[in-house]
């Protein structure tokens, strides 16, 4: 077998790859905004335009998933990234999402879920209520949540 010094999951899988960018909200009340699209719970994500950066993508979706004011919200950390394959006009694709951390500079302020994407609803969730709402929430989800919580929840803002 011949030695290889690195592998990537783009050799292994021989799919078109794109890219995208989204964001883990947490708020004023320690809440973070979920929303639900196609029967699960998920946070907001969307491809990253030819122009933008990929924290202006991350922004940008945020706020057109879950129309929560763009003004409130600040860029904090980048978190992780995840892949996973995905679907358009029947072509399947290799999707890797850049995840950021942006705290809302409010409470649980009124959101409008952009329905034209699926989206049917966007909620505030405390972490001591997200055991609820872990059976529905895609995987790659819940793993950016586990990072963030054991990683950057409880660092104190400076």
């Amino acid at each position: 077998m011949k030695k290889n010094s690195s592998f990537c999951l783009v050799d292994s899988i021989d799919l078109p790859v794109v890219e995208s960018a989204g964001g883990l909200v947490c708020n004023d009340s320690h809440h973070i905004l979920l929303m639900f699209k196609r029967g699960k719970w998920d946070m907001p994500k969307g491809r990253i335009e030819d122009g933008s950066t990929k924290e202006e993508s991350a922004l940008r979706e945020v706020q057109e998933e879950t129309g929560v004011n763009i003004k409130k919200l600040e860029m904090q950390a980048k978190l992780v990234s995840t892949w996973h394959t995905t679907r358009h006009d029947n072509v399947r694709y290799l999707k890797k999402t850049h995840w950021y951390l942006m705290h809302y500079h409010g409470e649980d302020d009124d959101t409008k879920p952009q329905v034209e994407e699926g989206i049917i609803e966007c909620r505030w969730v405390h972490l001591s209520d997200l055991p609820e709402y872990r059976e529905l929430l895609r995987p790659r989800i819940n793993y950016v949540i586990d990072f963030w919580h054991e990683n950057l929840a409880y660092v104190p803002k400076v």
